[in-house]
């Protein structure tokens, strides 16, 4: 199908009605905002359901490839997991080309941190916290649960990370921020444009190769942290491909076992990257198998 279903079905995705629009979830106060920064988009958003059942909580990271959205683009998701007794939070960050990447992975820490800190001083437990996003916010959310050397940077305790959770969302970062860049003048400038990596030497794509390695989930995979990780991915996505997903599985199975790596692959042509991202928190979860999944996952990591 490609990219001209990609683009025709976008409406279409976006019009779908979510089943949780009809069945929102009880709760006693609307969502609370968390700032860390100055930046209108550097807050956190916490939904809470009235009776939480689970003390892990989910801080979630929206797509739009890093330039568009909003903490309260997640409504959704919020609702999907609120009705399951979860707390939800919507982890903002700045965008491009306003601000340079990698602010958005320094805004993911910033806001993980912040969200942690408020819950435990307003007496919610968040011992354990799963990460996860769709696409670029995804992307994001691996590197905050796999990457120790920037956990370490940023004083985030990398024990508290109880699971990453991907919505078409691992990509190596060659793929995100080197390969569809043009060749030559025009690609460096590009590049310069929308990056601000010490070392960075745009003219080359070996030295571009190796300034994003610390950015780049697959290479984080050295087995020094072992979070348990659920992906959902669709086989004819054309923005996000699938193979880049299926060898993350992979390394993090070999690095950290077997039990570590569960890929939910949808193998169904129209299930390309926005039917996988914006469609999945609009479905129900106790009749939809990969979100009745999802939660299995998610609920046996207390068990």
């Amino acid at each position: 199908m490609g990219l001209a279903y990609e683009v025709a079905s976008t409406p279409l995705v976006y019009a779908m009605p979510a089943y949780y629009d009809r069945h929102r979830p009880e709760r006693d106060h609307g969502p609370v905002s968390i700032p860390f920064g100055t930046d209108r988009l550097q807050r956190c958003l916490l939904w809470e359901p009235a009776h939480v059942t689970h003390d892990t909580v989910v801080m979630w990271f929206h797509g739009g490839g890093y330039f568009v959205g909003t903490p309260e683009s997640m409504s959704d998701a919020a609702n999907v997991y609120n009705s399951q007794g979860y707390r939800f939070v919507s982890v903002g960050f700045r965008l491009m080309p306003w601000h340079r990447f990698p602010a958005q992975v320094d805004d993911a820490f910033r806001g993980v941190r912040a969200a942690m800190s408020w819950m435990r001083s307003h007496g919610r437990p968040c011992d354990g916290v799963v990460v996860g996003g769709s696409s670029a916010g995804g992307f994001s959310a691996a590197i905050v649960a796999y990457g120790a050397d920037l956990q370490d940077r940023y004083d985030l305790e990398g024990d508290a990370i109880a699971g990453y959770v991907s919505c078409a969302a691992v990509l190596d970062a060659d793929d995100f921020f080197v390969r569809p860049m043009p060749e030559g003048m025009a690609g460096a400038a590009c590049t310069r444009a929308l990056l601000d990596i010490d070392g960075m030497e745009p003219e080359s794509r070996e030295a571009m190769h190796e300034a994003l390695l610390p950015y780049s989930p697959i290479a984080l995979l050295d087995g020094r942290r072992r979070v348990p990780y659920f992906g959902i991915h669709g086989m004819a996505d054309t923005a996000s491909p699938y193979a880049s997903e299926f060898a993350f599985a992979r390394r993090l199975a070999r690095v950290a076992g077997t039990g570590a790596a569960t890929l939910c692959t949808i193998d169904d042509d129209s299930w390309q990257h926005m039917t996988t991202t914006v469609t999945m928190h609009k479905r129900r979860v106790e009749t939809d198998p990969v979100l009745s999944a999802l939660f299995g996952w998610l609920n046996g990591r207390e068990g």
